[in-house]
C-alpha cells in the first residue's frame, strides 16, 4: 500500500521534530507500555481519520506497541505537517493519506480507499470514515468506532445513520469537554491566531459564533488577552450563559457582525459566515474558524465575490469589496492546526489517551458496549484522570 504524500525527503525532519513531543507526552508512553504488555491490538487493522502531525505520531506507537498489523491514516483537511506524514510513511506499517492541501474530493476518495482494507477498528475524527463506511453495503464488519468531534457526531446524525457496531463520541466525555475543549483549544486558538497576525488582542473586538465547551474556551481566552469580547449562539441558554461570563451578546448576528474587528466560527456546522456578511463586515476584519472542517466560513463563495484577491502571506488572504478589505486566516482551516502547532501538548496526552483507551475496549470480550452511539465508558473517564493526576 503506497501512501500518498507531499515529500518523502522530510521524514528525517518530522522524526526530530516529534522527539520533543514524545518527551512532553508521559501518558502515552505509559499505555504504550501497558498495550505492549496486554497486546491490546493483536492483529489488527486499524483505519484512522486525523490531524496528521507530531502529537498523532506518538499516539500511533500505543498501537503499533500494541500489536496492530497495519495502521492507515488519512489527513485531516487544511492541518497536515508535511514532515509528519513523511515520518509516518517510512513505517511499513503504516500507510498515509495526507497531503498539505488535500481537497475535499482528495479527503472522500482516501476514506473508500481505507475501506479496501476493511479495517477492525475506525478511530474517526469528523466521522469521514464512519459515513463512508455506511454509503454503501459492506461485506465486513468492524468491532467498533470512535468519533472525536461534535461535528463528527453532528454530521452522523445528520446522515440518518443507524449503527451495526459500537460508537463511542469522544467529545461525549466531560474530560475531553472540559480540559480539551474549554481549556486546550481556547489557548491554541490564540496562538494560531497570534502567529498568523502578530497583532495586538488588547482593544480588539473579537466576536466568538458559537458558545459551546469550545466557543467559550476561545473567547474567554480572547478575553483574558484584554480583547472586548461578543458572542453569539442560536441557543438562548448559552447566550445567557455567555452573559454570565461577561462577554457582550446578542440574539440577532447581524447586530454584532458590524463592530467586530475578528470574527471566529466554532460550530459545527457549515455556512456560518456567507456571501449575504459581507455588506456588514466592518473595513480590514479578520475572519478565522476554530470548528473542525473549514466549511464554517464560505471562503470559496466570499472569493468568488471579491472584487480582488491577494495572498498577503501564506496564512493570509485579503479579499476586496470596494473600498472594504477582509482578511481570512488560515484558508479557513482550523486555525490552531493549519497556522499553529494544535493543542498544548499536555491536553493532547489526555485527549489521545482516552481515543487509545476506548479503541482498546471495542477489542475487549464482554466489553459491555451496546451498538448504538454512546459516550466514553464512565471507568476510562476515572482511568485517565487518575493517571494524568498522578504523573
Amino acid at each position: 500500500m503506497n501512501s500518498i504524500i507531499d515529500d518523502i525527503t522530510l521524514a528525517k525532519a518530522g522524526e526530530e521534530r516529534i522527539r520533543w513531543f514524545r518527551e512532553q507526552m508521559p501518558l502515552m508512553a505509559d499505555l504504550r507500555r501497558q498495550f505492549a504488555e496486554e497486546r491490546a491490538f493483536e492483529g489488527k487493522k486499524i483505519g484512522i481519520c486525523l490531524h496528521v502531525e507530531p502529537k498523532t505520531a506518538v499516539w500511533l506507537d500505543c498501537f503499533l506497541d500494541g500489536g496492530a498489523e497495519h495502521i492507515t491514516i488519512v489527513g485531516n483537511l487544511g492541518t497536515t505537517k508535511k514532515d509528519t506524514a513523511a515520518f509516518l510513511a517510512t513505517n511499513p506499517k503504516i500507510t498515509v493519506y495526507a497531503k498539505e492541501n488535500d481537497t475535499l474530493e482528495d479527503h472522500e476518495r482516501y476514506a473508500e480507499m481505507v475501506m479496501e482494507e476493511k479495517p477492525d477498528l475506525f478511530l474517526d475524527n469528523g466521522s469521514n470514515l464512519i459515513r463512508t463506511y455506511f454509503k454503501k453495503e459492506r461485506d465486513w464488519k468492524p468491532f467498533g468506532a470512535n468519533e472525536e468531534t461534535r461535528t463528527g457526531r453532528l454530521l452522523i446524525d445528520d446522515a440518518g445513520i443507524k449503527p451495526t457496531f459500537p460508537i463511542i463520541v469522544i467529545d461525549d466525555s466531560p474530560l475531553k469537554r472540559l480540559l480539551e475543549n474549554a481549556i486546550g483549544v481556547g489557548q491554541s486558538v490564540v496562538d494560531g491566531f497570534m502567529r498568523a497576525t502578530s497583532t495586538l488582542l488588547g482593544g480588539k473586538k473579537v466576536l466568538e459564533i458559537g458558545y459551546g465547551y469550545v466557543g467559550s474556551g476561545i473567547a474567554n481566552k480572547f478575553r483574558a488577552m484584554g480583547s472586548n469580547t461578543m458572542v453569539y449562539d442560536i441557543d438562548p441558554v448559552y447566550l445567557l450563559k455567555a452573559k454570565a461570563d461577561g462577554h457582550t451578546v446578542d440574539m440577532d448576528l447581524e447586530k454584532l457582525i458590524p463592530q467586530a474587528d475578528v470574527i471566529v466560527t466554532a460550530t459545527g456546522r457549515f455556512h456560518i459566515i456567507r456571501n449575504e456578511h459581507i455588506r456588514l463586515f466592518k473595513d480590514g476584519v479578520m475572519l478565522c474558524n476554530a470548528g473542525h472542517f473549514g466549511f464554517e466560513i464560505d471562503s470559496d463563495d466570499l472569493r468568488k465575490e471579491a472584487d480582488s484577491t491577494e495572498m498577503l502571506d501564506k496564512n493570509v488572504e485579503m479579499f476586496r469589496f470596494g473600498e472594504k478589505r477582509v482578511f481570512l486566516l488560515g484558508n479557513a482551516s482550523p486555525i490552531n492546526l493549519s497556522v499553529g502547532t494544535g493543542n498544548p501538548i499536555p491536553i493532547m496526552d489526555l485527549g489521545l489517551g482516552l481515543q487509545a483507551c476506548c479503541a482498546a475496549r471495542h477489542l475487549k470480550k464482554d466489553n459491555g458496549l451496546p451498538i448504538e452511539i454512546q459516550p466514553v465508558p464512565r471507568d476510562i473517564d476515572v482511568m485517565i484522570s487518575e493517571k494524568m493526576l498522578a504523573l
